[in-house]
Protein backbone atom coordinates (compact mmCIF):
# COMPACT_ATOMS: atom_id res chain seq x y z
CA UNK A 1 0.00 0.00 0.00
CA UNK A 2 2.64 2.60 0.55
CA UNK A 3 4.84 1.55 -2.39
CA UNK A 4 1.15 2.07 -4.00
CA UNK A 5 0.99 5.63 -2.55
CA UNK A 6 4.92 6.33 -3.65
CA UNK A 7 4.01 5.32 -6.61
CA UNK A 8 1.10 7.67 -7.83
CA UNK A 9 2.60 10.68 -5.97
CA UNK A 10 5.39 10.34 -7.96
CA UNK A 11 3.61 9.33 -11.05
CA UNK A 12 1.39 12.75 -10.23
CA UNK A 13 4.35 14.81 -9.55
CA UNK A 14 5.84 13.67 -13.28
CA UNK A 15 2.50 14.79 -14.82
CA UNK A 16 2.74 18.19 -13.06
CA UNK A 17 6.52 19.00 -14.63
CA UNK A 18 5.75 17.74 -17.71
CA UNK A 19 3.01 20.31 -17.70
CA UNK A 20 5.24 23.13 -17.33
CA UNK A 21 6.02 25.45 -20.39
CA UNK A 22 9.54 26.75 -20.69
CA UNK A 23 9.76 30.44 -20.77
CA UNK A 24 10.06 32.60 -24.30
CA UNK A 25 13.66 33.30 -25.15
CA UNK A 26 14.70 36.68 -24.05
CA UNK A 27 15.38 39.78 -26.37
CA UNK A 28 12.56 39.51 -28.72
CA UNK A 29 11.10 42.46 -29.42
CA UNK A 30 7.09 42.97 -30.02
CA UNK A 31 5.15 46.40 -30.19
CA UNK A 32 1.87 46.44 -28.81
CA UNK A 33 -0.64 49.30 -29.58
CA UNK A 34 -3.88 50.13 -30.01
CA UNK A 35 -7.00 52.79 -28.70
CA UNK A 36 -9.19 53.31 -25.86
CA UNK A 37 -12.48 54.73 -26.93
CA UNK A 38 -15.50 55.40 -25.70
CA UNK A 39 -18.02 55.34 -28.47
CA UNK A 40 -21.16 56.03 -26.84
CA UNK A 41 -20.31 59.60 -26.37
CA UNK A 42 -17.50 60.04 -29.19
CA UNK A 43 -14.92 60.54 -27.15
CA UNK A 44 -11.43 58.77 -26.66
CA UNK A 45 -10.10 58.04 -23.22
CA UNK A 46 -7.10 59.95 -22.29
CA UNK A 47 -4.28 59.82 -19.52
CA UNK A 48 -5.26 56.11 -18.97
CA UNK A 49 -2.92 54.05 -17.67
CA UNK A 50 -1.36 50.64 -19.83
CA UNK A 51 0.90 48.34 -18.31
CA UNK A 52 2.63 44.93 -19.69
CA UNK A 53 2.06 42.17 -17.35
CA UNK A 54 4.59 38.46 -17.80
CA UNK A 55 3.47 35.30 -16.33
CA UNK A 56 4.76 31.71 -16.36
CA UNK A 57 1.95 29.07 -17.36
CA UNK A 58 1.90 25.72 -15.83
CA UNK A 59 -0.75 23.07 -16.37
CA UNK A 60 -2.88 21.62 -14.04
CA UNK A 61 -5.46 18.57 -14.10
CA UNK A 62 -8.13 21.71 -13.79
CA UNK A 63 -6.59 24.13 -16.58
CA UNK A 64 -4.02 26.77 -17.03
CA UNK A 65 -2.31 28.66 -13.65
CA UNK A 66 -0.93 31.92 -14.57
CA UNK A 67 1.63 33.06 -12.52
CA UNK A 68 2.71 36.28 -12.27
CA UNK A 69 6.11 37.47 -12.58
CA UNK A 70 5.92 41.77 -12.84
CA UNK A 71 5.26 44.27 -15.29
CA UNK A 72 7.49 44.95 -17.47
CA UNK A 73 6.95 48.55 -18.60
CA UNK A 74 3.91 51.10 -18.76
CA UNK A 75 2.51 53.95 -20.74
CA UNK A 76 -0.58 56.41 -21.00
CA UNK A 77 -2.96 56.96 -23.80
CA UNK A 78 -2.55 60.02 -25.54
CA UNK A 79 -5.33 62.87 -26.74
CA UNK A 80 -6.16 60.40 -28.87
CA UNK A 81 -6.70 57.42 -27.04
CA UNK A 82 -3.96 55.88 -27.77
CA UNK A 83 -0.78 53.70 -26.95
CA UNK A 84 2.13 52.42 -28.23
CA UNK A 85 4.19 49.95 -25.96
CA UNK A 86 7.14 47.98 -27.56
CA UNK A 87 8.35 45.65 -25.10
CA UNK A 88 11.49 42.82 -25.27
CA UNK A 89 10.83 39.60 -23.52
CA UNK A 90 12.69 39.21 -20.30
CA UNK A 91 13.51 35.03 -20.77
CA UNK A 92 11.62 34.86 -17.63
CA UNK A 93 7.62 33.91 -18.41
CA UNK A 94 5.85 32.68 -21.35
CA UNK A 95 2.71 35.20 -21.45
CA UNK A 96 2.52 38.56 -21.86
CA UNK A 97 -1.07 40.68 -21.26
CA UNK A 98 -2.35 44.58 -21.40
CA UNK A 99 -3.66 45.36 -18.60
CA UNK A 100 -5.69 49.17 -17.90
CA UNK A 101 -6.16 50.33 -13.94
CA UNK A 102 -9.50 50.14 -12.57
CA UNK A 103 -11.35 54.01 -12.41
CA UNK A 104 -14.33 54.91 -11.10
CA UNK A 105 -14.79 57.50 -14.10
CA UNK A 106 -13.86 55.11 -16.76
CA UNK A 107 -16.24 51.63 -16.95
CA UNK A 108 -13.53 49.28 -19.11
CA UNK A 109 -15.74 46.03 -18.65
CA UNK A 110 -12.69 44.04 -19.92
CA UNK A 111 -9.16 45.64 -18.46
CA UNK A 112 -6.90 42.43 -19.32
CA UNK A 113 -6.00 41.28 -22.76
CA UNK A 114 -3.30 38.52 -23.47
CA UNK A 115 -0.80 39.02 -26.39
CA UNK A 116 -1.47 35.83 -28.44
CA UNK A 117 1.82 33.92 -28.72
CA UNK A 118 2.39 33.80 -33.17
CA UNK A 119 2.54 37.38 -32.14
CA UNK A 120 5.53 37.79 -30.03
CA UNK A 121 8.17 39.12 -32.09
CA UNK A 122 5.69 40.84 -33.95
CA UNK A 123 3.13 43.54 -33.35
CA UNK A 124 -0.41 43.11 -31.70
CA UNK A 125 -3.05 46.04 -32.10
CA UNK A 126 -6.02 45.95 -29.09
CA UNK A 127 -9.32 47.84 -29.47
CA UNK A 128 -10.91 48.31 -25.72
CA UNK A 129 -14.24 49.59 -25.17
CA UNK A 130 -15.01 51.95 -22.47
CA UNK A 131 -17.66 54.91 -21.19
CA UNK A 132 -16.82 57.83 -19.21
CA UNK A 133 -18.91 58.38 -16.07
CA UNK A 134 -19.35 61.71 -14.53
CA UNK A 135 -20.11 62.74 -11.02
CA UNK A 136 -23.03 63.22 -8.93
CA UNK A 137 -23.62 64.21 -5.47
CA UNK A 138 -26.69 61.54 -3.78
CA UNK A 139 -27.49 63.30 -1.04
CA UNK A 140 -29.50 60.75 1.37
CA UNK A 141 -32.39 62.55 3.87
CA UNK A 142 -34.59 59.45 6.19
CA UNK A 143 -37.46 61.22 7.15
CA UNK A 144 -37.73 59.34 10.59
CA UNK A 145 -35.24 56.73 12.56
CA UNK A 146 -33.61 54.08 11.16
CA UNK A 147 -31.48 52.20 13.58
CA UNK A 148 -30.04 50.08 10.79
CA UNK A 149 -27.37 50.00 8.19
CA UNK A 150 -28.36 51.22 5.26
CA UNK A 151 -26.26 49.41 2.37
CA UNK A 152 -26.30 51.50 -1.24
CA UNK A 153 -25.58 50.10 -4.88
CA UNK A 154 -25.98 51.95 -7.82
CA UNK A 155 -26.63 50.44 -11.28
CA UNK A 156 -24.28 51.08 -13.67
CA UNK A 157 -21.47 49.83 -13.24
CA UNK A 158 -22.87 47.71 -10.97
CA UNK A 159 -21.28 48.32 -7.52
CA UNK A 160 -21.66 48.94 -3.64
CA UNK A 161 -20.85 52.51 -2.48
CA UNK A 162 -20.01 53.38 1.00
CA UNK A 163 -23.42 52.34 3.45
CA UNK A 164 -25.14 54.71 5.25
CA UNK A 165 -24.39 54.17 8.95
CA UNK A 166 -27.42 53.48 11.57
CA UNK A 167 -29.26 56.50 12.62
CA UNK A 168 -28.16 58.79 10.02
CA UNK A 169 -29.95 61.39 8.80
CA UNK A 170 -28.28 63.08 6.22
CA UNK A 171 -25.48 61.71 4.27
CA UNK A 172 -23.88 62.87 0.95
CA UNK A 173 -22.24 59.80 -1.36
CA UNK A 174 -20.21 60.99 -4.76
CA UNK A 175 -20.65 58.50 -7.34
CA UNK A 176 -20.09 58.47 -11.13
CA UNK A 177 -22.86 58.18 -13.59
CA UNK A 178 -23.58 57.30 -17.46
CA UNK A 179 -25.01 60.41 -18.79
CA UNK A 180 -26.87 58.74 -21.21
CA UNK A 181 -29.35 57.02 -19.10
CA UNK A 182 -31.65 57.04 -16.04
CA UNK A 183 -29.66 55.28 -13.42
CA UNK A 184 -31.05 52.94 -10.49
CA UNK A 185 -30.19 53.23 -7.37
CA UNK A 186 -31.05 50.46 -4.56
CA UNK A 187 -30.79 51.10 -0.79
CA UNK A 188 -30.99 47.87 1.39
CA UNK A 189 -31.39 47.08 4.54
CA UNK A 190 -29.59 43.55 5.68
CA UNK A 191 -30.60 42.88 8.87
CA UNK A 192 -34.03 41.17 7.87
CA UNK A 193 -34.60 38.41 6.34
CA UNK A 194 -35.25 39.03 3.31
CA UNK A 195 -33.43 41.74 2.95
CA UNK A 196 -35.47 45.11 2.38
CA UNK A 197 -34.52 47.15 -0.42
CA UNK A 198 -36.43 50.80 -1.74
CA UNK A 199 -35.53 51.82 -5.17
CA UNK A 200 -35.32 54.89 -6.82
CA UNK A 201 -34.05 56.16 -10.59
CA UNK A 202 -31.92 59.37 -10.92
CA UNK A 203 -33.24 61.08 -13.97
CA UNK A 204 -31.89 61.11 -16.97
CA UNK A 205 -29.43 64.52 -16.54
CA UNK A 206 -27.00 64.95 -19.78
CA UNK A 207 -24.43 67.08 -18.50
CA UNK A 208 -20.74 66.45 -17.73
CA UNK A 209 -20.55 68.84 -14.75
CA UNK A 210 -20.53 67.77 -10.96
CA UNK A 211 -24.30 67.96 -9.95
CA UNK A 212 -26.30 67.39 -6.66
CA UNK A 213 -29.54 64.63 -6.05
CA UNK A 214 -31.16 64.65 -3.72
CA UNK A 215 -33.65 62.07 -2.02
CA UNK A 216 -35.71 61.03 0.84
CA UNK A 217 -36.09 57.83 2.47
CA UNK A 218 -38.08 56.41 5.20
CA UNK A 219 -38.55 53.34 7.23
CA UNK A 220 -41.84 52.46 5.18
CA UNK A 221 -40.45 52.64 1.79
CA UNK A 222 -38.41 49.40 2.47
CA UNK A 223 -40.11 46.41 1.44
Amino acid sequence: MKKNLIYILTLFSLLITSCEEDPIQADIETLVFGKIYDSTNDIPIVNEKVRLAEFSTQGTFSGTNYIFKGFIDSTLTDINGEFNLPFTTTGNGNKYSIQLDYKQEVHIPNLEEFIQDENIGNQEEFIFEALKLYPLDLRVNTTDYINQEINVYKQFPSSQIDPIPPSTQNSVRRIWVDKNVENEINFQIRATSPYLNHYIVIPLNNTTELYEYEVEIGSTDFQ
